[in-house]
């Protein structure tokens, strides 16, 4: 592919991009794509044949990014609090960098959810894998059902949800100021960070502290 066929894609891709996250697949029109890209929409067509494929293209773009990090960390020798704090850093960044991915996911998510996993796939990413290490981490906690599971759902619900809900949070606690709640979301990786690190620690201690006395 020459200069100029890169160059158009990448601009097709970025307008498509602006386009899906603002208004999803449904509301999302190919002259309008064309329009924000600077190009007909015969040439917008010859690239992508349809605006299904073109969506295809564009979500796949997004999730890969998340998913790489994904499967870099657990991939590595990083303890429990490390490795959930890479986590909180990473997605905090992101949505913050990226304010409507969040709506846009969850959105598609439940509209079609056999797209992610064909997306995990792809990346290489098992399910079962995390669950597995993440497993391995998760300290016995008083004989507790603490799995893997609940950690994920703990964190991800933690990280993303004041992102899902920024319209409402910002304008009930932050006046619908858009930079003290920035400032807010940037404190939140270092406070879930510590957050997770004091439960995980007093969690271990008092299960040592709870086992019984060999020399007793």
């Amino acid at each position: 592919m020459n200069a100029l066929k890169v160059e158009t894609e990448k601009k097709i891709i970025e307008a498509a991009k602006e386009v899906f996250v603002e208004k999803g697949l449904q509301g999302a029109r190919m002259q309008e794509i064309a329009d924000r890209a600077g190009i007909n929409k015969a040439l917008l067509h010859y690239y992508f044949r349809s605006k299904d494929k073109l969506f295809d293209a564009i979500f796949e773009n997004i999730m890969s990014q998340m998913f790489a990090v994904v499967a870099e960390n657990i991939r590595t020798d990083m303890s429990l609090p490390e490795l959930l704090g890479a986590f909180v850093e990473f997605y905090n960044d992101f949505f913050q960098m990226n304010p409507f991915y969040p709506q846009f996911i969850f959105h598609e998510i439940w509209q079609n959810p056999d797209r992610l996993s064909e997306i995990m796939k792809s990346q290489q990413i098992a399910p079962a894998e995390i669950v597995e290490k993440i497993q391995q981490k998760v300290p016995a906690i008083n004989n507790s059902d603490l799995t893997a599971e609940h950690m994920i759902a703990n964190v991800l619900g933690m990280t993303l949800f004041p992102h899902i809900a920024r319209p409402l949070f910002q304008r009930v606690f932050f006046n619908n100021d858009n930079d003290k709640y920035s400032r807010f979301l940037s404190e939140r990786t270092d406070f879930l960070k510590e957050l997770m690190t004091g439960a995980l620690m007093g969690a271990t201690s008092s299960e040592m502290n709870n086992k019984p006395d060999e020399d007793f």
